[in-house]
């Protein structure tokens, strides 16, 4: 479940501050973003379980990057662990497992940490 807090819109400008995190708690993935403009005393704010909305994972793959994560197989990311973390459906499994997955920093170290758990 997503949380957001917002209060008014501003045009951003230079004094507009944007903020975004991923973090594991308690073994599962979660997603911050803070965006604040003291110009115009705006400020917004969102959370929520699992992989971030795409405006937020772009801001953190432009500070972060990619990970490139092989998926299945002795060396890779157990199947069960990216399914559960990426939501994929069986399809989308099976193409992470061909082509392998970009993965944010902390969501590769999620599945590595699902990984040696067994």
């Amino acid at each position: 479940m997503a949380e957001h807090l917002m209060t008014l819109h501003c045009e951003p400008c230079p004094s507009c501050r944007h903020e975004a995190r991923q973090l594991i708690v308690d073994g599962r993935l979660r997603w911050e973003e803070q965006e604040h403009c003291s110009a115009y005393g705006v400020q917004a704010c969102g959370s929520g379980w699992g992989p971030p909305p795409p405006w937020v994972r772009e801001r953190i793959t432009a500070v972060e990057g990619t990970v490139r994560v092989a998926v299945g197989g002795p060396d890779g990311a157990p199947l069960k662990a990216v399914r559960e973390v990426f939501g994929l459906t069986l399809r989308e499994l099976a193409e992470a497992r061909h082509h392998g997955l970009d993965a944010t920093p902390v969501e590769a170290e999620l599945l590595r940490t699902m990984a040696a758990r067994g």
